[in-house]
């Protein structure tokens, strides 16, 4: 990722976020909070992918802003009556 101008502490971040997020938005936990996060970490990487790598938009970056949209629709309707939040009260 440094080939490409990507900051160096940035992609630990992004392994952990995409990981244990998606773990805790498998289950339910925490999914607000974690899909806000997601959005960001995604927003980031749409906007690296457009303004360093110069993407272009057909085949490029739609899929990044469908799951920007996904993450914030998953931020403010909450994981649901399935999930470890609705049984703990989050």
């Amino acid at each position: 990722m440094k080939t490409v101008g990507m900051p160096t502490g940035l992609v630990p971040f992004g392994g952990v976020v995409e990981f244990f997020g998606g773990l805790g938005l498998l289950i339910g936990l925490f999914t607000p909070i974690i899909a806000v996060l997601a959005a960001l970490w995604m927003l980031a990487t749409t906007w690296f992918s457009i303004a360093k790598i110069k993407k272009k938009y057909m085949g490029g970056y739609e899929l990044d802003i469908t799951m920007i949209l996904l993450s914030l629709a998953l931020a403010f309707i909450g994981g649901g009556t399935f999930s470890i939040d609705h049984l703990i009260g989050v």
